[in-house]
């Protein structure tokens, strides 16, 4: 192995110098040749540029003289001057430019191209500017008189004709006197302009000359670099054979490994070479060039992803130290879905294990190995459930053990009522989007009835299973398109509910067995003891579970509440069930939504212990009344339609013409709450629709008073005979 090792070092210090030699030679023939090249081209460029701004100087002269003398005959024939004028102070205009910028700009900045890239450079011009200057200087003051001429030189006479006014005689005394200047200035400027290209065409003459023998070293460093070049691709022949035996054994490797090796870039872009046990993890083969973030973005959460690219980015930087974050790694033992390649997905854990690979001390590359945890991962999971299954029938008795026994039966004949009613709901057969949503909120009722009185009891495991359900029935009424399909999941749900229910009640029959052999064991050693005078356990049994359900949900929102409870024993048997669970949601909502923080409380000046008060009364009329009161916040009418409007239950308009009744009647409408967040006690927009379907099955009414910031009173009116539904008599 070390032998093979040593080769392959030698072979790629060998290429690397070959390389650099190349490198060389390039930037020999780049200096030798291609600058002086560069510089030969553009000044021949410069030259050829300033002959064609030279000739363009001269044609200005020309038409100078020949203005001059247009001028002059068309004054001699009383002719139209106005066009010779015109041009001779284009010409004129166009030599001040030319002369000022000789003067006192490079020419280089003065000339441009046809195709408007580099400027000129052409020092023939400079060393004439100053005479060319001189000259026109001279010229220039002559002509004066001629370029600021205005208006009309002749005059009309009915005895003599056309003549020559005043101004068109002094006119033709000064073009008189300014032609032979200009003439011999124009000979001056000619003259000059003929030397600047005589100058200009020997500045040619040895540029191209030099530009030639540029080109020939330039051919002659060529043929050298393309000898070089030869010699390098037998060197590289050389090095290929070791090279390929030495990927072939790369690739056996990484064939036969049954992990998933890799290698990342800066850039987090996976190397051409990886195992072959990648492609049977991630099921695709375009891997070589993939982004790593493309590589997980289809199994694994957005939230892991960008912390798996914060975590590999980190490795990168030279102070991170590597065993240390090692603990962090979001990737340690992460789920992905895959596809099976039947067109299904299978679940499965993958284990990321990240290594810097270092070339001269310096982190080049992280080589990345995947290996498949499942096994693993499947086995820690089934004996965590194990525990769990023991703890929850652990949490299950102790919490059985605090619970009255009449509390318990009462809890457990409702709940087998609500299963039930669940479990028919379910398989009634249903087509129209209508009917779904309807199976949809009497389904949210039953479970939220299970949850608020299990929750009331400290029956932790069945409330969490309930609230799971919720959360399904939650998911579905948020779809909008249901079909039948879409129910299948619930029953899974349901299974589990149900078996808990019946832990409970098997619990409950071998515990009640117990305490009976017990109390015969016991009974003739016990004293007569005086005891105070209690209610009857149906009186008492929902009086307890009311007040257990307030201190634990007051406790979870951080407020104090009381409960009372007035006139229970006047409750018949027939509207046991329907006040429970009334009561349930009326007392979680008044906490939730009324009472006030103590602080709040304090500040208003009222105790730091909110109160709820249900009464129940009997009517001399043959009915009942039912009144739930707390002296929290009361009810906002702005607040409620804010809320209608942003969860779509009204519109703008609508909720600008509704009046206090029609506003608080959106209190008991399906899925409508005034909280933002959704916990188990509230938000879901159950509590208050369970109440109002309540009222409807057994004919009753709802009346709401309220007072902001002093109370909130549901006042609930049931006729004397209650109608018998599934659920009364399921109770």
């Amino acid at each position: 192995m070390k032998p093979l090792q040593a080769s392959k070092l030698g072979g790629s210090l060998s290429s690397r110098a070959w390389a650099i030699l190349f490198a060389v030679g390039a930037a020999i023939l780049g200096a030798a040749v291609l600058l002086p090249g560069f510089e030969l081209a553009t000044e021949l460029s410069n030259s050829t540029a300033a002959l064609k701004f030279i000739g363009e100087q001269q044609r200005n002269v020309d038409l100078l003289r020949t203005s001059m003398d247009s001028v002059r005959d068309r004054l001699e024939s009383l002719g139209y001057i106005q066009p010779p004028v015109n041009d001779l102070r284009s010409a004129v205009t166009k030599l001040d430019a030319a002369v000022q910028a000789m003067g006192t700009a490079r020419p280089a900045s003065l000339f441009a191209n046809s195709s408007g890239n580099a400027a000129l450079d052409a020092p023939p011009i400079a060393s004439h500017a100053a005479a060319l200057a001189a000259i026109w200087t001279k010229q220039r003051h002559v002509l004066e008189p001629v370029l600021d001429f205005q208006g009309i030189p002749y005059r009309d006479s009915e005895s003599t004709g056309t003549e020559l006014n005043e101004n068109g005689k002094k006119l033709s005394a000064y073009v008189e006197s300014a032609i032979p200047v200009t003439r011999h200035a124009v000979g001056l400027l000619d003259k000059e302009l003929a030397a600047v290209v005589k100058d200009l065409q020997t500045n040619n003459e040895r540029a191209a000359n030099e530009l030639r023998l540029v080109m020939l070293a330039g051919l002659m460093i060529g043929l050298l670099l393309m000898l070089f070049l030869l010699a390098l691709l037998v060197a590289r022949r050389k090095q290929a054979a070791s090279l390929r035996e030495a990927r072939q054994q790369t690739e056996d490797i990484l064939r036969t490994v049954k992990e998933g090796l890799f290698l990342l870039d800066r850039n987090l872009v996976i190397g051409s070479a990886y195992s072959a046990a990648l492609e049977r993890m991630f099921q695709r083969k375009d891997l070589a060039g993939l982004a790593f973030e493309d590589l997980l973005k289809e199994v694994v959460s957005e939230r892991t992803l960008a912390t798996a690219v914060k975590y590999v980015k980190l490795l990168w930087a030279e102070r991170t130290k590597e065993n240390l974050v090692k603990s962090i790694n979001p990737l340690g033992e992460v789920e992905v879905n895959v596809d099976d390649g039947q067109g299904g997905i299978q679940r499965c854990y993958l284990e990321f294990d990240f290594h810097r690979v270092r070339v001269d001390d310096v982190i080049t590359q992280v080589l990345v190995s995947v290996s498949d945890v499942t096994a693993r991962v499947n086995l820690a999971l089934e004996l965590k459930s194990a525990q769990d299954q023991t703890q929850g029938q652990v949490d299950t008795l102790l919490g059985i053990l605090h619970v009255e026994p009449t509390q318990l039966a009462s809890f457990l004949s409702d709940s087998n009522a609500s299963m039930k009613m669940i479990n028919a709901v379910l398989r009634e057969p249903a087509r129209e989007e209508s009917v779904f949503r309807k199976k949809l909120d009497t389904l949210f009722r039953q479970a939220h009835s299970v949850k608020g009185e299990a929750a009331a009891l400290g029956l932790s495991s069945i409330e969490s299973r309930a609230h799971a359900f919720e959360e399904d029935l939650k998911a579905l009424r948020e779809k909008p398109g249901l079909s039948g399909n879409d129910f299948l999941p619930l029953v899974i749900k349901l299974d589990d509910l149900l078996t808990q229910l019946q832990s409970v009640g098997d619990l409950v029959t071998r515990i009640s067995r117990f305490q009976l052999l017990g109390s015969e064991e016991n009974h003739e050693s016990t004293t007569n003891i005086e005891t105070p005078p209690v209610l009857m356990p149906e009186q008492a049994g929902p009086i307890a579970m009311l007040q257990q359900l307030a201190e634990r949900v007051a406790k979870e929102n951080d407020k104090k509440a009381v409960v009372q409870c007035v006139g229970f024993e006047e409750i018949p048997d027939n509207y046991r069930r329907v006040i429970k669970d009334v009561a349930v949601q009326a007392v979680r909502n008044a906490i939730v939504h009324g009472i006030e923080l103590p602080s709040v409380r304090e500040a208003l000046g009222k105790s730091l212990e909110g109160t709820v008060r249900l009464e129940f009364q009997n009517l001399d009329q043959g009915g009942y009344k039912f009144i739930i009161e707390d002296d929290g916040q009361g009810l906002s009418s702005e607040r409620i339609k804010e809320a209608a409007v942003n969860k779509g239950f009204i519109s703008a308009e609508e909720a600008a013409i509704l009046d206090p009744k029609q506003t608080f009647s959106l209190l008991f409408r399906s899925g409508f709450s005034t909280m933002e967040t959704t916990t188990k006690d509230a938000g879901r927009g159950v509590g208050m629709n369970v109440v109002a379907e309540l009222m409807r099955e057994v004919g009753g009414r709802i009346a709401v008073a309220t007072s902001v910031g002093k109370f909130t009173r549901l006042t609930l009116t049931l006729p004397g005979v209650a109608r018998q539904t599934d659920d009364t008599e399921a109770a």
